[in-house]
């Protein structure tokens, strides 16, 4: 029996032709072998398929999936039942990875280590009014810095025991189910740096383009359901605007208690942020 590789690289699709070519390219150059890559694609019809469909007659590691979806997070969903690998990586279509040994470098970190959510960096690549050019994103997180911004999912490495404990990606949110995600898995998983480029990270796509409303809706009240009681303490001075949305809104998720809850936790941080 074939045993599974260590990493799978999820890339969803669609009508990438401009721009497939140079992501395939900087997959077949790894010198890393232990990995298979699964293209989940939205029904293109611009020749991205006979592009990717070349590529697969020469490497057998390559899969495509082409079919209706409902935006990337379904693509992403979808990517995690079909993959096998340990590990599930998650590459946009216009991204390539940083250099031919981005995928060894993070794997001596993956194989050795008890985490279960390993994270490196990306380089920004053009600019935007959230992204400046050829700027390294974004270095070590703590739980104060990730509620305030997210892991670029270019950059971080799932175990698949993840998956089974938080579920999958919420396609609630358009362009930040990635960073729900990623709250919710820093709640109960253990997450682990690694100094190393993952990958060129393109501006550009969906999630530099648009803001998430329906997200910054809810991103207090998501707070306070995935760290409960955490939510009173200082890494969360300066997310506290959040947490009053969450109680005061109209449009909020939560019940009156929780409401309560969240109120009371912006006056503890408000006197906790004047000491």
């Amino acid at each position: 029996m074939e045993s599974s590789p260590l990493i799978s690289v999820i890339i969803p699709v669609f009508n990438a032709k401009a721009v497939i070519k140079n992501c395939l390219q900087s997959i077949i150059s790894q010198t890393y072998k232990s990995f298979d890559v699964w293209f989940i694609d939205g029904a293109s019809n611009d020749g991205t398929l006979d592009i990717i469909q070349a590529y697969i007659k020469e490497y057998d590691y390559i899969h495509l999936v082409s079919e209706p979806d409902h935006g990337i997070y379904d693509a992403m969903n979808k990517g995690i039942a079909l993959s096998k690998g340990n590990w599930r990586y998650f590459l946009g279509s216009d991204d390539t990875f940083f250099n031919d040994h981005a995928l060894a470098n993070i794997a001596l970190n993956i194989e050795s280590t008890n985490a279960e959510v390993v994270y490196g960096n990306v380089i920004m690549r053009g600019k935007n009014q959230w992204n400046l050019d050829n700027v390294v994103f974004d270095g070590l997180y703590t739980l104060e810095k990730l509620i305030d911004r997210n892991i670029c999912h270019q950059a971080i490495f799932y175990k698949d025991t993840v998956f089974q404990k938080n579920g999958n990606f919420d396609l609630t949110y358009p362009t930040s189910a990635d960073f729900d995600f990623n709250m919710r898995c820093y709640a109960n998983a253990t997450f682990e740096y690694a100094d190393v480029i993952v990958a060129n990270f393109f501006v550009g796509g969906q999630s530099t383009q648009h803001n998430d409303e329906r997200f910054h809706q809810h991103r207090g009240a998501l707070m306070m359901k995935y760290f409960g009681r955490r939510i009173f303490t200082r890494p969360f001075i300066n997310s506290r605007l959040y947490l009053q949305r969450a109680a005061l809104s109209k449009n909020s998720p939560l019940n009156l208690w929780q409401r309560m809850y969240c109120l009371l936790a912006c006056v503890k941080l408000k006197i906790q942020s004047l000491r």
